[in-house]
């Protein structure tokens, strides 16, 4: 409960009521009655009305006290917060053809093929961890891509899912039939995707776009699929959508496991061959930016940058309400506060009733 200023200084008034109480407790001796002969008062059987004599000063000095409270303007702060978040779409591109297998990245002092560091990083980027804050706020998508591109995950709010069901789930191609790289399908279907979100947002959340992202991922060359990497790069740029590319792999040459004669799983190095050039023409096409990752912690700091770059503005408005407690009712923890100044007038009445009847003095 908060006073209204600067009416709280009424509440010195309150000193006066120890005078008051002298006052009417020394009013009360006065009366008496003459008795003819000597009685000692003591010795005289005590009564209700005199054990209780003192009822009546007590409940007018709670009326009065409540009264110099009520005027002093007595409140109850009512807070209400909301947070509206202008959110970011994000579409995860990833590469998962055979290349992906190359062994040059590392976790936790092992090394891994760049598929499995790419699922490790990226899940950090959505969820959270190390220098990652992740994207709690923000719809997130999957695609990803070898000989032909697939959609994963639609757009989704519910991160756990995407990264534990799906991000986690996705394999490198076996088959060679769908082995390939179609950089320029992939970055079709997800500027696709991210095209019509703005209606669905708003009406399921009630909140808005601030910008609409695609992370591209590769560690090769487009060689398959009917859209050239350009044409679909434009087409982002038409839809105001921001391309960041990545190029994964170390410089020169990469172990990648094979099999030898004797049908043992052995590691050879084979060159590295990323278009650097195309991802670069990619992420200026649509204002974004084109990075190399060369082993895990490039890949971490990569995603940290963009991170950085493309945050969640959330907007939080306070709204406080004040309930006047002289004149208006409060309920807390359960209880309902009449409102004081009916308490006030209630002590008075019960007071004025008390003097004239039970506890009436005669002059």
């Amino acid at each position: 409960m908060t006073f209204q200023n600067p009416s709280v200084w009424l509440l010195l008034l309150i000193v006066i009521l120890p005078l008051l109480w002298w006052r009417w407790q020394k009013r009360s001796y006065k009366t008496g009655i003459t008795y003819t002969t000597p009685v000692q008062l003591d010795l005289l059987p005590h009564t209700f009305r005199s054990r209780t004599v003192w009822i009546p000063t007590v409940i007018r000095t709670l009326a009065i006290l409540l009264l110099v409270v009520c005027i002093a303007r007595p409140q109850k702060r009512f807070e209400k917060t909301q947070q509206a978040a202008d959110g970011v779409a994000i579409e995860l591109v990833v590469d998962r053809s055979s290349s992906m297998n190359a062994h040059d990245f590392t976790i936790d002092g092992r090394a891994v093929d760049r598929l499995t560091a790419v699922r490790r990083v990226a899940g950090d980027f959505i969820n959270g961890m190390g220098s990652l804050d992740g994207r709690s706020g923000d719809l997130i998508g999957l695609v990803t891509f070898a000989g032909f591109a697939d959609s994963n995950c639609p757009m989704t709010f519910d991160h756990d899912f995407l990264v534990s069901d799906v991000l986690q789930s996705i394999e490198i191609v076996q088959e060679r039939e769908e082995d390939g790289t179609a950089i320029g399908d992939a970055l079709a279907l997800a500027v696709e995707r991210l095209s019509s979100l703005d209606e669905r947002v708003k009406s399921e959340s009630g909140e808005t776009i601030q910008s609409k992202i695609i992370i591209l991922l590769t560690d090769g060359e487009n060689n398959q699929g009917d859209i050239e990497p350009q044409t679909a790069a434009d087409m982002a740029a038409a839809m105001d959508i921001t391309v960041y590319t990545i190029g994964a792999g170390t410089n020169g040459w990469a172990p990648y496991p094979t099999t030898d004669v004797f049908g043992r799983t052995v590691m050879r190095n084979q060159p590295v061959v990323i278009d650097e050039e195309t991802l670069q023409a990619i992420a200026t096409t649509t204002g974004g930016r084109y990075f190399r990752a060369t082993n895990t912690k490039s890949l971490e700091e990569i995603y940290a940058a963009i991170d950085e770059m493309e945050r969640t503005e959330i907007t939080q408005r306070t709204y406080v309400n004040h309930v006047d407690m002289a004149v208006q009712s409060v309920h807390l923890a359960g209880f309902t506060i009449p409102p004081l100044l009916l308490v006030a007038f209630g002590f008075m009445l019960a007071d004025a009733l008390l003097r004239s009847t039970l506890y009436r003095i005669l002059d």
